[in-house]
């Protein structure tokens, strides 16, 4: 059932649609607003679009089917899934964005794809008419969506090609690139955050976009300045033995590495290995270790006051196919905090490995921690943050903006 949404859209502040121009956007977006993490790049995008023109976040409807006994978590992810759809359509207060939990059937063969795009396609139409959106624009970050893409009429559609879903774990790779050439083709252009996965695509689609990722650099340069004092520790973590080896986002079991994470805590006791952001994955091997902590989802706006007591920074991601194309919005982050960071070479952190620790085994990324705790040369720490100072989710939004028409 759709829910009238909590506040209302004034109708003043809504805007008018030109001749070729949108007075809205629906993001068909690929994580759910209500348990995964929003700090993730759509959603640092979509936020900033709100604050343009009325835009709809719809929560993302899968890639595949979870399996008690092979796939983690299976029943926590059908509960938070069933809690999500009965939030109908809300709306956020501190963006202004819709966020809207739609119904859909949760298996993924063509069939059921056609079906679900039906029945999404009519819940946007109804959406965009409770909402007086009459001219809507599509940006679309998750390819199982496209059945319902291709049913709407659109000013423009824009793919958000943040992930090399054909990758996914489970999720049927000919049938998700299908999907996704299928989008590509009729998508007006696609923005990418990885390179590689740009060139790989050229020719797909009319237009290709690198707009990598942005950082609150104001905000993370703040929190943790060259002199004073920093912003004050948070309760969840005044007690925690120092050093603090941190890592925050979003923990999937095909992008963590578990074991790396384990070795970690072990390699670095009594000081504290934190983790930050939603539980996607089993943890409970990592949290047996005593030293290992973990606190759950914070809003963005609160992640730099977290991570701006972290000593070092990691990113102990499986060095995988699905890794091989992803550029991590925290390596931009961590380096406006500007702290030693350590990661698990992929291809993103290539243009930065004289200002990061970069590994190609556990054994490397264990001594790079080693070599971190002991760096005492402050003008890395300039050298980072001046790497990255001249990015923005604002300008990385205006972009996006730009290709879907918003005025």
């Amino acid at each position: 059932m759709l829910k009238k949404p909590s506040t209302n859209y004034s109708p003043q502040s809504q805007t008018s649609a030109g001749d070729d121009g949108c007075d809205g956007v629906i993001h068909f977006g690929n994580v759910d607003w209500w348990y995964h993490n929003r700090g993730h790049a759509s959603v640092r995008m979509a936020t900033r679009i709100a604050k343009r023109v009325p835009t709809v976040w719809v929560n993302s409807i899968g890639m595949r089917m979870p399996v008690p006994g092979k796939t983690e978590i299976a029943w926590a992810r059908y509960w938070r899934k069933l809690k999500s759809l009965t939030k109908g359509l809300k709306r956020d207060q501190e963006s202004g964005m819709y966020i809207y939990s739609p119904l859909f059937v949760p298996l993924y063969s063509p069939a059921m794809l056609r079906l679900n795009g039906w029945l999404l396609s009519l819940q946007v139409k109804i959406v965009c008419w409770r909402l007086k959106i009459k001219h809507p624009s599509a940006l679309v970050s998750m390819p199982t969506m496209t059945p319902a893409v291709e049913r709407g009429k659109w000013v423009k559609v824009v793919f958000d090609r943040c992930d090399d879903f054909t990758t996914l774990p489970e999720a049927d790779k000919e049938q998700v690139w299908g999907l996704e050439k299928r989008l590509l083709e009729i998508s007006d252009a696609a923005v990418y955050v990885h390179e590689g996965l740009m060139e790989r695509e050229l020719g797909l689609v009319k237009e290709s976009v690198l707009i990598g990722h942005g950082v609150d650099f104001d905000q993370f340069v703040a929190a943790r300045p060259l002199e004073g004092a920093r912003t004050p520790i948070p309760a969840s973590m005044r007690d925690l033995p120092k050093p603090i080896i941190g890592f925050y986002g979003g923990m999937d079991e095909y992008r963590m590495d578990v074991e790396l994470m384990i070795k970690i805590a072990r390699h670095i006791h009594p000081s504290t290995l934190l983790l930050i952001g939603p539980k996607q994955m089993d943890l409970s091997r990592v949290l047996a270790e005593p030293n290992a902590r973990h606190i759950a989802q914070v809003s963005p706006n609160e992640l730099a006051a977290h991570a701006a007591h972290f000593d070092v920074g990691i990113i102990p991601f499986l060095q995988n196919e699905f890794n091989e194309m992803c550029n991590p919005t925290k390596l931009k982050e961590y380096m406006a905090l500007g702290y030693p960071i350590v990661a698990m070479m992929l291809p993103a952190f290539k243009p930065h490995e004289s200002l990061i620790y970069t590994a190609n085994s556990h054994d490397e990324f264990l001594a790079g921690i080693d070599n971190a705790l002991k760096e005492n040369d402050s003008s890395l720490i300039e050298k980072r943050r001046a790497t990255v100072s001249g990015s923005s989710w604002d300008k990385v939004a205006a972009r996006v903006a730009k290709l879907l028409a918003v005025s």
